[in-house]
């Protein structure tokens, strides 16, 4: 009769723990369509010549890349990415005259190198986050660190 309780026990729990996982929002990206697509461009860019060797390369030849960077992993891109790169980054800079933002993806890889690419935006066009940082801190750059879509945490 205890082992019963038990059991009862143990599957009330699950079920409960699985309805609040349910009730709970997904947590939100601060990030933005055009965000999104210069982010796309600027690494599909910068990583096919740099860790794909693929130099003025077309988009065919980047395809795997491209379909890895939309969260459609291919374990050699992975894998040759992991092994090369060691940070993406991001910063936002806009001066108290400016109406707009210059955004710059900056990667960062293990033997020092750095690629670069930069893109103005209307502040509509940042992440609401990059714009309360902006208007809150007073701050004229706002930094922020980006990962692969593998490295971001699914929820169950």
């Amino acid at each position: 009769m205890l082992a019963v309780a038990a059991v009862l026990g143990v599957l009330l729990a699950l079920l409960l723990y699985r309805r609040s996982l349910a009730a709970r929002p997904e947590p939100a990206r601060d990030t933005t369509p055009a965000l999104d697509r210069f982010l796309a461009d600027s690494l599909e860019n910068e990583l096919a010549e740099s860790v794909l060797g693929i130099a003025g390369s077309t988009p065919e030849e980047r395809r795997k890349l491209a379909r890895t960077l939309a969260d459609e992993p291919d374990a050699d891109v992975v894998g040759k990415i992991e092994e090369m790169v060691k940070a993406v980054e991001l910063e936002f800079v806009r001066y108290a005259h400016e109406a707009d933002v210059a955004a710059t993806v900056r990667v960062r890889y293990e033997d020092g190198k750095t690629g670069t690419s930069t893109r103005r935006f209307a502040l509509d066009d940042v992440p609401a986050g990059v714009r309360a940082d902006f208007e809150q801190k007073g701050s004229t750059r706002v930094f922020r660190t980006w990962a692969f879509p593998w490295q971001r945490v699914h929820a169950l």
